[in-house]
């Protein structure tokens, strides 16, 4: 197995697999209503439907980077905020994240191990994620699944 095909095991493990950590997230999202992803039981917190949105913003914006486009801010913005409070709009959401996923898992593997080194933007720049190389690109939106992940797991358990 090639250092591109790792890495997008690493990142359908942080979704749709089966990560070290614990429960991916799609099995988190699974069972969660409507009323409970709109829910916002911390009031100085994201509510899980922010969450899940600012997830899939970002792998979005990798998903871009990867295709050639200049390092950004996320189309749909770092924090989304929801437009809709329905069934329909939750449902949407989170199979646009796992589409999502695969899509740039796909095109993952099919990345040149070589690029893989090669810097995502000329400088480090915190709130662009930039300053990192296209591997370090994949890790660090691994990491931030499994970061985000943990808070919309606690905030299943407390709603």
């Amino acid at each position: 197995m090639n250092r591109s095909e790792k890495l997008s095991n690493e990142l359908y493990n942080s979704v749709l697999g089966d990560p070290w950590h614990g429960s991916q997230i799609k099995k988190i999202l699974e069972d969660i209503s409507v009323e409970n992803a709109f829910l916002r039981p911390i009031s100085s917190a994201h509510n899980i439907i922010e969450l899940t949105l600012h997830i899939d913003a970002w792998t979005e914006e990798v998903l871009s980077r990867f295709n050639g486009n200049i390092s950004a801010e996320p189309t749909m913005g770092d924090w989304p905020l929801p437009k809709k409070n329905t069934e329909k709009y939750w449902q949407t959401a989170k199979q646009k994240l796992f589409t999502d996923t695969n899509e740039l898992i796909a095109v993952i593997k099919k990345f040149h191990e070589e690029k893989l080194d090669e810097l995502v933007g000329d400088e480090r720049n915190i709130s662009l994620g930039t300053g990192f190389s296209f591997e370090g690109l994949i890790i660090g939106l691994v990491q931030h699944n499994a970061y985000h992940g943990g808070q919309i797991a606690l905030l299943k358990k407390i709603v």
